[in-house]
Formats: C-alpha cells, structure tokens, sequence
C-alpha cells in the first residue's frame, strides 16, 4: 500500500479509537469465569486478538486451539483452562511459538500443572493442583502474572504472587487489580508482592470497556508533526485504568498539549518542543515505536530507556525499527540500556518502503512519515491485530493506493 499526504488535511478531526484490547482481554475471562454474557460487555474491541481469545472461550471443548500471533489470548486461556483442568493443544503462528512463554509455563507448574511446549504447540496435560503461594520473575513480562492473577479466584483461600526482579509493564498488573475489583474479588499489589483475597467472582450488569489508549499514540505522533492540526478522541479519558495513558504526559515533550473536555480528549500542537527529551518506556512498551518515529520525523536529539524487551513483541521491534528509521538517514544507537536517535546525512529519495515483519504498532507508527515521502507499507493489513479501522481513520489526512 503506497501512502501520501493530502493537500488540504482538516483543521479538526474526531477519532473513534477502538475499545482498549487489554481491558477486553481481561474483562473476558472474568466474564466467562462468572457467567456474565458477552453482550454485557460493551465497547468490546475488535482487533484480531481479541476474536481469537473470543473462539477459545466459545470452543473450550475443542482439542486444539489457535491464536494466530495473539500472545495475551494465548496466555490468559492458557491458565484458564489449566485452572479448569482442561487437557488441550495451543498453538499458533510460527512467531508466537517462538515469543517466550516459558514464565507461564513455570508459574503454572509452580500449581502442579502438566503443561510443556512442543513443536506442535502447549500442551495442557492436568490442569492445576493447587495455588497458595508462588513466585514470579517481572523482569521481562507481566502477562504471565496477569494471567495466574485472572484465575486465582477459582482456588480457594488467599493467594499470594512474590515478585521477583524490576518490574516491567507494572500498570498492566494495576490494570487486571482494576478489572478484578469490577467482578467483585479484591487484590492487594504492590512491587514486591500481590494478595488475591478469597471471593467469588460477580458480574456486574454492564461493563464499558474504554477506548484503547495505546492506538491513540500514533494520532498523537500525527499532531506533533503537523501544525495546525487538532484531534477529539471520542469518549478518552485522562483519568484511565489503562496505564499507556502516560501516552499525554509524553507526548507533551513533543509539543503536544491534551484538554479533558465533555466529548472526550483534545489534542493539539502547541510547538513548545522539548529538543532532549527523555523516555523511560520500562513500563510501557506499546508505546515505543510511535514515540521513536515522533522524535525521528522531528530529528530531536531524543534519549529512550526500558526498550530491551522490544526484542520479543510481533516483531524484534528495536531492530525493526533500526531498520526502517535507517532508510530515512536515521539511526537508533544504543550502550548500557540507554538509546539515542542520530541524524545522518536525510535520504535523498521521495519515496520511503517501510518492513512491518507483521508488526501491526510498526506499520502504525511510521505512518507518520507520509507527511514527508510517499510511504510504501508491505502489509497493511497487519493492523488487524489491534486497530481494524485504522487505515480509515488515517484517510481523513492521507491518500491510499492498494
């Protein structure tokens, strides 16, 4: 797909983001846990992972199950069914099977589960035993404890998760804290340890599901490189469960202010540009590429920190990154943990030819640099992942060609 910027953008857009795939994927499980009907949960999103973790819960009866390259549905239906003790198969695309799944695997075990990975996919054995007291790493992942947290209601007594190591993507432990208060069973969580208190869980009779902070960050990145121009996310909040609504704190350093207002949140440029900015994404890695190719499109001498575990997303996305940013005279370098943005000689050509590697936050996020070439996307519809309409959304300022 070949993009281009049009001639005349609007001044004003509103966006409708789509409903926020963690929450989703969270308020799932509690829902089939409890009973509560799908149709309660409204907002739900309709990004590709979501309809796999959909199909699971649907089929749970089926021997084998696949979860394209969706590791959260994998994750959280991976503890669910070992906590319904449900013998099955989980497999997916050749990436998600080499995406690390191992701290699942081990927690897992920590409960007695018979569980191993294969060639052929996870394999669920016997479901859990027993889970009073276990130990978790959170050094390079938080699915793993959210998902043991999920479940943990269907063991009775308090459990207890020790936590091990410094803690990455901690808001999304907060988040599932959030999720599970909904449905009525109380956590304590702190960095060093969480208590899942004893309880049932109970539906409550509507669940809105918020829009996804984490796709409003490439919209962000659109306004911090084009003047004039401003964007009402309908019905965002400043004040989320979601934890990448740190996306309006960063973004500020690009020039871009936020406005909680009735209908939702405002964006505009207001060009007071932080020329060193600096980013510690150690909790919040979604939003490393659209914030890379923000600072790269507006050749600031950026610092980023907390990207080492970029390597295992959809894609190794700091190399993937590295790659795109370079065609365009840029380079990501990096020593002890610490990255900067280097600005060689701009390339000399009109048109730029963006790998995604299947990564739908890398198509996202260097979408931005229609604004400067003609933009060349080898799969765009690797958005489908998490944002469906996204391409749509992005027509009100750019022109695409199939």
């Amino acid at each position: 797909m070949k993009l281009y910027k049009k001639a005349s953008p609007p001044a004003v857009t509103t966006i409708r983001l789509p409903g926020s795939k963690s929450i989703s994927h969270r308020a799932l499980i509690a829902s089939d846990l409890c009973g509560m009907p799908i149709e309660n949960i409204q907002g739900l999103s309709d990004c590709n992972d979501t309809q796999y973790l959909l199909r699971a819960l649907h089929n749970q009866q089926q021997e084998t199950h696949d979860f394209g390259d969706g590791a959260t549905p994998l994750h959280f239906f991976m503890a669910l069914a070992a906590a319904k003790n449900k013998s099955c198969i989980l497999t997916g695309s050749e990436r998600l099977m080499q995406r690390p799944h191992g701290d699942l695997i081990e927690l897992l075990g920590q409960c007695g589960t018979i569980i191993k990975q294969t060639p052929q996919g996870i394999i669920i054995e016997k479901g859990i035993l027993s889970f009073q007291t276990i130990t978790a790493d959170t050094s390079k992942s938080s699915q793993h404890i959210s998902a043991m947290m999920l479940v943990a209601p269907l063991i009775p007594g308090q459990k207890e998760i020790l936590l091990t190591g410094k803690p990455t993507s901690f808001p999304y432990i907060k988040l599932t804290a959030d999720i599970l208060k909904l449905f009525g069973v109380q956590t304590t969580v702190s960095e060093q340890k969480i208590i899942v208190e004893e309880g049932v869980f109970k539906a409550p009779t509507v669940l809105n599901i918020e829009p996804d902070w984490s796709s409003a960050a490439f919209f962000y990145s659109f306004v911090a490189c084009q003047q004039g121009t401003s964007i009402l996310f309908k019905g965002l909040k400043l004040q989320s469960f979601q934890g990448d609504s740190a996306i309006a704190s960063f973004y500020k350093d690009l020039g871009v202010s936020t406005e909680q207002t009735a209908e939702g949140a405002l964006i505009s440029r207001n060009g007071q540009v932080n020329t060193h900015p600096v980013f510690n994404l150690r909790h919040h890695p979604d939003c490393a590429p659209a914030l890379l190719a923000a600072c790269a499109y507006l050749r600031i001498e950026a610092v980023f920190s907390g990207l080492e575990n970029l390597t295992a997303k959809e894609s190794d996305r700091l190399q993937v990154m590295k790659d795109n940013l370079q065609a365009a005279g840029i380079s990501i370098v990096g020593d002890n943990g610490t990255y900067r943005l280097i600005y060689d000689n701009p390339a000399y050509t009109t048109e730029l030819h963006i790998q995604t590697h299947n990564d739908h936050r890398i198509a996202m996020a260097m979408a931005v640099f229609g604004l400067k070439y003609s933009v060349i996307i080898d799969n765009e519809n690797c958005v489908n992942k998490s944002f469906p309409c996204f391409w749509q959304q992005w027509g009100h300022w750019f022109h695409t060609d199939h």
